[in-house]
């Protein structure tokens, strides 16, 4: 009896000490982590109407990944797609944009080209359906609806984003294809409303940021040239 008690309390030992190392495996990456792992990838500097989004939504999405209930999501993954390159949209060189995406992804232990992939396959699945209803039938929205329903769905603003985007590739324009296209996969609608409002004010603040940035480097290039001229110009007096 003895022996059986001391195995007993032993293996509840054994036991409790297993859940507290899975509950607390979720936070052995930080956010300083993360942010190393992408630095580690692109060491290189980021023009500034970029490096500070980029630094803010690799923060957030940080907190997604290592969230209890994080399970990747294709209509996510549209989402980020969407969202990245509309906010890289005139970034000045191409190679290095697709080199940030991948170091961006690759901080969070994603797959680059699987996430790329995957939005290219959900988009052209929309552009080639008609109205909602037919974006309802991918058994994606089902899947999220069961997850929202047992309280396991990891909601974001990626996939209200990503919902946006099958809607207007899909050509749903009735009010009411959003609400429809939530309430199918489980999702509630006001968060959704909230999330693309805040989506659209970023991106109106961005194009601000990049307009002053254009008429600065515009100053700074006339600048340079009247020193230049000015510098011809003595030159040749002398």
């Amino acid at each position: 009896t003895t022996t059986t008690t001391t195995t007993t309390t032993t293996t509840r030992a054994m036991t409790r000490k297993t859940v507290v190392v899975r509950a607390s495996s979720i936070y052995e990456v930080t956010v300083s982590d993360t942010k190393a792992k992408f630095l580690e990838k692109y060491p290189y500097p980021i023009p500034s109407v970029w490096s500070t989004i980029v630094s803010e939504l690799l923060v957030q999405a940080h907190f997604t990944k290592y969230n209890r209930k994080y399970e990747y999501n294709a209509l996510s993954s549209l989402g980020f797609v969407s969202v990245f390159d509309q906010l890289f949209e005139g970034f000045p060189d191409e190679a290095q944009k697709a080199k940030i995406f991948e170091a961006f992804l690759s901080a969070l232990g994603e797959d680059a080209a699987k996430t790329r992939a995957d939005a290219e396959k959900l988009g052209a699945f929309a552009a080639s359906t008609e109205g909602v209803d037919g974006l309802k039938a991918n058994p994606l929205f089902a899947t999220m609806a069961t997850q929202a329903a047992a309280d396991k769905l990891l909601y974001t603003k990626y996939i209200a984003i990503g919902m946006f985007r099958m809607l207007e590739l899909a050509k749903a324009t009735d009010p009411k294809a959003l609400e429809s296209l939530a309430g199918a996969g489980g999702v509630d609608l006001k968060k959704v409303n909230s999330d693309l409002a805040m989506y659209k004010g970023l991106l109106s603040k961005l194009a601000a940021a990049k307009e002053l940035q254009a008429e600065f480097l515009e100053r700074e290039k006339r600048k340079t040239a009247e020193r230049l001229a000015k510098k011809a110009e003595k030159a040749a007096s002398e």
